[in-house]
């Protein structure tokens, strides 16, 4: 910048847009103290170079995310190119441009979650750190999104329609899923183990799909899992399903008299 090596501290994340639709390719930068720094191409898209910058705001207000690593792409599909940011706290963070493509406004931040409400964020044992992409990853001509963390996880979510659809991959592994004693008519031992923190849950059915006991739902840790059910229940059987991140296994309990 003016002949200076372009320097803003710790943990630089630059994204390359043509922000003012001039021809010529400018530079969004992030920064670890928070803010997200625009510098304009003063010369060529050949040969960029750079005079000063300025803070990109929001709402009227700086844009402010620790460790911020920013991501300029049209998300909600209008003809106007948006901004995305992940950041330290692991959550993407959206904000939509409200005024042109040729001069970016953007509103207040909005997070982005899937079709079911949750709130994304990389799903591994540390889900910080968020970094984001975007492309037509299954060329379906639907926008997919790309996300990884400290973890070191990349994750894909495959899109549905304009915005950003279920979690597609990055399934954890699952092992020794074992119900004991089975049959039984006392307590039954759930014992499982993953390799990798996942969003699911664990309940009981009876054979025409009632839900009989939820016993647990939410965060399932990385390791061993081991949870007690007391049926009372008729005797019969029942099912065991344990989702974890949209992929659901089953085991069979039969409960004796």
């Amino acid at each position: 910048m003016n002949g200076d090596t372009l320097d803003v501290g710790y943990n630089s994340q630059p994204s390359v847009a043509d922000w003012d639709r001039d021809g010529k390719k400018d530079l969004i930068l992030g920064e670890q103290t928070g803010y997200v720094r625009l510098y304009l191409n003063q010369t060529s898209d050949t040969w960029p170079m750079f005079q000063d910058f300025t803070y990109i705001q929001s709402a009227g207000s700086p844009i402010y995310l620790y460790r911020v690593n920013p991501y300029v792409v049209d998300l909600d599909q209008d003809g106007k190119r948006d901004l995305v940011c992940g950041a330290n706290d692991g959550y993407v963070h959206f904000f939509r441009n409200v005024g042109s493509d040729t001069n970016p406004t953007f509103a207040g931040e909005e997070s982005l979650r899937t079709t079911t409400g949750t709130l994304i964020q990389p799903s591994g044992s540390y889900h910080y750190g968020s970094r984001c992409g975007f492309g037509d990853w299954n060329n379906d001509g639907t926008l997919d999104f790309l996300i990884s963390g400290y973890d070191g996880y990349v994750e894909l979510y495959l899109g549905e329609g304009v915005g950003i659809g279920k979690i597609a991959t990055v399934i954890p592994m699952l092992t020794d899923f074992a119900i004991s004693p089975n049959p039984t008519h006392t307590a039954v031992k759930i014992h499982f183990n993953l390799d990798r923190s996942a969003y699911g849950s664990l309940r009981i059915y009876d054979v025409a799909g009632k839900e009989i006991t939820c016993l647990k739902s939410g965060k399932l840790t990385e390791g061993s899992h081991t949870l007690i059910w007391n049926p009372k229940v008729p005797a019969g059987i029942y099912l065991c399903q344990l989702d974890l991140n949209h992929k659901t296994y089953t085991r069979k309990i039969i409960i004796t008299e």
